[in-house]
């Protein structure tokens, strides 16, 4: 089973690990699993229009009359961008509190 998760790069979401592993290889293995979804994505996309192209045939329709467009979103990251914002509003506040002009400084950057 591992070996399958590792061919479909599904380790980062279905694996438990018992080591520890830095930030950055999980990101990476989060990207590649991002970039994975998001081929897989397009080429439902195209399929389904393509079916969809067949069906209007069938059933004698003008496809380009039908004016439908079947998409897929394009990206798949995990990351809450809110909670991301939160996490660098949150220090602000309290630096603006302490007068802590370094760390202003670094969270501005």
């Amino acid at each position: 089973m591992e070996i399958i998760n590792r061919m479909a790069h599904l380790m980062p979401v279905r694996t438990y690990r018992s080591t520890v592993a830095s930030g950055l290889v999980i990101e990476t293995e989060f990207q590649i699993l991002n970039t994975l979804l998001a081929e897989k994505a397009a080429q439902l996309a195209l399929m389904e229009n393509q079916l969809f192209r067949i069906f209007c045939r069938w059933e004698g329709v003008d496809y380009d009359s039908a004016n439908v467009v079947v998409t897929y979103p394009q990206r798949f990251e995990l990351s809450d961008r809110r909670a991301d914002l939160d996490f660098l509003v949150r220090p602000k506040g309290v630096t603006a509190k302490i007068g802590a002009p370094t760390l202003r400084r670094e969270i501005d950057r």
